[in-house]
């Protein structure tokens, strides 16, 4: 908590996501089925813990910030246990608990409850059962079945996490030799929390919807650049240089014996997959890339063992302890003086001349309306919203729009997009319902 308190100090506002989990939670206490009556691409899984968490306290930000802590707590616990039971390093030490402690510091989003973050912890298990199949006494059949049920809840977490299938087949047929049985109950456990997913929202008739939004349109959509490229290359050059370093002293300047050929074998991989899910994100941003923080910690705790003079090893030990929190301290301090931070964080923002106690729907990705105002809004992730709109045929599309305008009856509707006047195009009773004004604003006709 100590590396928190800069963080803390420049008062950071709410981000967009954070927003974004808290109305998702609202909406689902409400009784709105997600995919069904809110159109938004978060994994079933992290919807369940928003509706629990907004049903017990509200989905407070303190309540973010407590559970995600409990939860790296956890991580940084079982990553150094797990490399001491798999004998990873000549010496069993707590130097990757440590170096994972302090890479947590990179970004101030890491300790926010994310979809990635509650989802990087099954990962982290899933990679945890594969590693303890290098070594001999492994007990196959329960780890291939913990491993693959691991790496399922992951994806029903987070859309992203799919990536993980492909590198689970991959390394076990090739690098651990699972044979084609293995492969075969292996998929069958990763598909098992997938399929009480769609048993539920089969029994609720939003099947079609689950794999529509979800499985299919959840990657042909355009993510949304919370932050640039380049800044993503600021927070994470150093951390990955370091972790390229070790790899490569360990496998240059270390004997390795043949089961810790196969784990530094599988630990590369493991983060080249990572970095692959760039390609399948919704929202850019740091905390994204958490699950790839073990495999980092893994390969930097290799450059503290690079030599055994007491003076070299504690300049490395405070260089990065320095190092890698002041990269997040600076990026924050430098971003939120910009004009383009307010892509990633919120303004409290109250449309001008309406109470806050009007409801209010956007057509558009501006979340900062939502702030102090009631949200009447199905389309939490407009792109979504559009896409699958375009896919239906007119007269579905002009009845979903009519059968969600009225249940959620907003009283001011804020057409961002432009889309107001197509989607209401020959629907009699919204113009008896809505007038439209100028700058894309449509207030509710009072009776």
């Amino acid at each position: 908590m100590i590396f928190r308190i800069p963080y803390f100090l420049m008062d950071i506002p709410l981000t967009q996501p954070e927003l974004l989990w808290q109305m998702i939670g609202e909406r689902a206490a409400s009784g709105n089925l997600h995919y069904v009556d809110t159109i938004e691409g978060t994994g079933p899984f992290s919807v369940l813990v928003y509706w629990v968490n907004h049903l017990l306290v509200g989905n407070s930000l303190t309540s973010f910030r407590v559970i995600s802590f409990l939860i790296i707590l956890f991580q940084i616990y079982y990553t150094n246990e797990l490399l001491i039971k798999i004998n990873a390093y000549e010496e069993s030490n707590y130097i990757p608990a440590f170096v994972l402690t302090v890479l947590f510091q990179l970004s101030f989003d890491f300790m926010t409850l994310s979809p990635a973050l509650m989802g990087s912890t099954f990962v982290l298990l899933a990679l945890g059962h594969l590693l303890q199949q290098t070594t001999i006494n492994a007990n196959t059949v329960p780890a291939i079945l913990l491993m693959g049920f691991c790496a399922g809840v992951a994806f029903c977490f987070h859309f992203a996490y799919v990536v993980f299938l492909p590198f689970l087949f991959l390394a076990g047929l090739v690098i651990i030799g699972f044979s084609i049985q293995q492969l075969c109950l292996l998929l069958t456990a990763y598909l098992l929390p997938l399929s009480i997913c769609a048993v539920f929202f089969f029994m609720q008739e939003g099947l079609s919807e689950l794999i529509t939004i979800y499985l299919s349109l959840g990657f042909q959509t355009e993510p949304f650049q919370h932050i640039s490229l380049n800044d993503l290359l600021f927070i994470f050059s150093l951390p990955l240089a370091l972790a390229l370093f070790g790899y490569f002293k360990n496998n240059l300047l270390r004997r390795m014996n043949v089961t810790q050929q196969k784990q530094n074998q599988l630990l590369l991989v493991f983060l080249l997959v990572n970095l692959s899910s760039f390609f399948l994100l919704d929202r850019i941003s740091s905390y994204q890339f958490m699950a790839m923080l073990p495999a980092l910690a893994y390969f930097t705790t290799h450059l503290f063992n690079l030599s055994n003079k007491r003076a070299l090893q504690q300049i490395l030990f405070y260089s990065y302890l320095i190092l890698i929190p002041l990269i997040g301290y600076s990026w924050v301090f430098y971003q939120i003086e910009e004009p383009s931070f307010y892509n990633y964080a919120v303004r409290d923002e109250l449309p001008t001349g309406n109470p806050s106690s009007e409801k209010i729907m956007v057509l558009g990705e501006n979340f900062e309306k939502y702030t102090r105002t009631g949200i009447a809004n199905p389309y939490l992730n407009f792109r979504l919203t559009r896409r699958y709109f375009e896919d239906m045929n007119a007269m579905k599309r002009k009845m979903k729009f009519l059968t969600d305008l009225l249940k959620e009856s907003p009283d001011i509707i804020i057409d961002e997009e432009g889309l107001y006047r197509e989607w209401a195009r020959n629907i009699p009773s919204l113009e008896v319902m809505y007038s439209i004004e100028e700058d894309g604003i449509i207030r509710k006709i009072k009776n």
